[in-house]
């Protein structure tokens, strides 16, 4: 057990299995097929994509979390069409979109930026317990080292949010900033590159609240954040 844990993917698996049972309650049971789907195409695209392309046996544990989260964000609503294209998007751009073998995009953010370009409704379904996923937000962000990635996106998202007259933590989403703004493969590290990578996101943020509200203020934030990554490659600190 212990030697399972050492892997924080696990834990992350392990906070979005809760999300999931404690939502269960409150939706139907397209809900549970949904979800279940979404992790289980994940898992299958990934294996197959694996084991015919790139000559690996078996789906990373990346793929799990992947397709709770594309599964968990979509509207489950939606034809099972649209889990399954973007399912596979996560997917896939994980395995193409690389800038000299290193990934550039969030791979289940980027396949819900593309859903956010086809108008598909984004609900924030897997965000199902504040307290939750604030408890093991701050274990992950201590152990990947990237508390001043959530510090550089408070900041600049919050401070203008203020002006708004508006609660800007009632705008917050923690699932985002706690799980999918440091993701350790496409935000980086460093405190200097954590504090531009999180204040791009939360500058972007604000920017789309602003003047574009009809999009999907962190999805896109993050996706173009991640267009910086080959430049933030270049910091040292």
């Amino acid at each position: 057990m212990i030697k399972l844990l050492k892997d924080k993917k696990n834990i992350v698996i392990i906070l979005f299995t809760l999300l999931f049972f404690i939502k269960i309650p409150q939706e139907s049971q397209r809900f549970i097929f949904w979800i279940l789907g979404g992790v289980a195409l994940a898992c299958l695209i990934d294996s197959i994509v694996g084991n015919f392309f790139l000559e690996k046996k078996g789906f990373a544990n990346s793929a799990i979390i992947s397709g709770f989260i594309v599964s968990g964000i979509l509207d489950y609503h939606q034809p099972w069409y649209i889990l399954l294209t973007f399912v596979l998007a996560a997917i896939i751009s994980k395995h193409l979109l690389r800038f000299r073998g290193k990934h550039i995009f969030n791979p289940a953010n980027f396949a819900l930026f593309l859903a956010t370009i086809f108008k598909i409704p984004l609900t924030w379904n897997i965000e199902s317990n504040i307290p939750l996923i604030i408890i093991f937000g701050i274990y992950l962000s201590f152990t990947y080292r990237k508390l001043f990635h959530i510090l550089g996106f408070l900041l600049v998202f919050l401070v203008p949010v203020i002006f708004l007259k508006t609660n800007p933590f009632q705008l917050v989403s923690w699932f985002f900033i706690f799980i999918m703004l440091i993701e350790p493969k496409t935000s980086g590290y460093g405190k200097l590159r954590g504090l531009i990578f999180g204040g791009i996101c939360g500058l972007f943020s604000f920017l789309f609240l602003k003047f574009i509200p009809g999009v999907d203020i962190f999805v896109s934030s993050l996706f173009i954040a991640n267009l910086f990554n080959p430049v933030l490659e270049k910091l040292k600190s």
